[in-house]
């Protein structure tokens, strides 16, 4: 099957009283030069330069061609010269448009869409484990409170989706991307290596190395932190209504939640939730539950709290100095 090469104007980008064109791959767009120039240092200084005689024109007009993606060139393009393409946050985006909008913005320097695209993709890659599990992402007009909304929906994340996301966080200097971003990667590759063999080598060496290092550690995880937290506190809890009822039930609980983690060893944030107890034949009682429910709190946040280590990353901490540094501690309003 023939492929056609042919460059294809981007209708909404294309302008009938531009004055300049440009191309990214296979992509014409016909615009301002004097829109591109305000708008970014990087063209400003691109577009100083005289055209010489033999430049390459489109009807009469100089030909720019850029190394990029055409659909990020697209994209980005849009978010310059469409205000109602790429609204600040919370407005509702998707995350081909996050990732073209930001990588572009950083390339060429284009600093308020720069940021509001780091606002959008940290919507969903926080550095608390209390934000990481009140944020959601809801359909149509959203009813939480600013600060919990995820602005994209990140069900689609595919495994090159998740690698390119890494990828990018690095590229435009965004390292409290990472830790939660290893963690759901580690999610998709599970125990079979071989879509990650085929597609990781965009990690780089050392991203690739951290990685492997990293789902090691957080598929024991569930064994080795997740696991203890149903036998402690104590084998009897003080107060307890029913010793013997209790034990008998924490016993249940303790194989339920060892077959979830053999069958999920990768999640061990959502192997275990209030709703699990159904699954046990008796309920312990209310001081039990309370205890172990606590329990389990402190052992998932055992877990978030050593997250970036077994990446081989800086601390919550550090990540989140870094965040502020970026985006504004109140980054939502940004």
């Amino acid at each position: 099957m023939q492929v056609d090469n042919t460059p294809q104007r981007v209708p909404e980008l294309w302008f009938e009283d531009g004055n300049i064109v440009i191309q990214a791959g296979n992509s014409l767009f016909r615009l301002f030069r004097g829109i591109l120039a305000g708008t970014s240092s990087v063209f400003r200084d691109m577009l100083s330069f005289p055209q010489p005689p033999e430049a390459e024109l489109v009807e009469g007009y100089p030909l720019v061609r850029l190394p990029d993606a055409g659909s990020e060139v697209s994209v980005f393009l849009r978010a310059i010269f469409d205000s109602n393409f790429f609204k600040p946050f919370p407005a509702q985006t998707q995350y081909p448009i996050i990732q073209g909008c930001l990588r572009l913005s950083h390339k060429y320097e284009v600093d308020h869409l720069r940021l509001r695209a780091l606002v959008h993709l940290s919507s969903r890659y926080r550095t608390s484990l209390a934000e990481r599990d009140t944020c959601r992402f809801q359909y149509g007009f959203p009813s939480r409170n600013v600060s919990e909304i995820v602005s994209w929906n990140t069900d689609a994340m595919d495994l090159g989706q998740n690698i390119a996301l890494i990828q990018l966080a690095r590229e435009v200097e965004a390292p409290w991307i990472l830790p939660h971003a290893f963690y759901d990667l580690c999610v998709e590759v599970q125990s079979d290596f071989a879509d990650l063999l085929r597609e990781g080598a965009s990690l780089g060496s050392e991203d690739l190395a951290r990685f492997l290092r990293g789902h090691h550690l957080q598929t024991l995880a569930g064994t080795t932190v997740i696991l203890p937290s149903l036998s402690n506190p104590p084998y009897d809890i003080e107060d307890c209504k029913s010793a013997a009822k209790c034990r008998m039930t924490r016993l249940a609980a303790l194989n339920a939640l060892r077959r979830e983690i053999q069958e999920y060893p990768t999640v061990p944030l959502s192997v275990w939730s209030e709703e699990d107890w159904r699954f046990v034949p008796e309920q312990p009682c209310s001081t039990c539950s309370s205890a172990l429910e606590e329990a389990l709190r402190d052992a998932w946040k055992n877990f978030w709290d050593g997250l970036p280590e077994m990446y081989g990353l800086p601390s919550w901490a550090e990540l989140e100095r870094m965040r502020v540094a970026a985006l504004g501690v109140h980054w939502w309003r940004s």
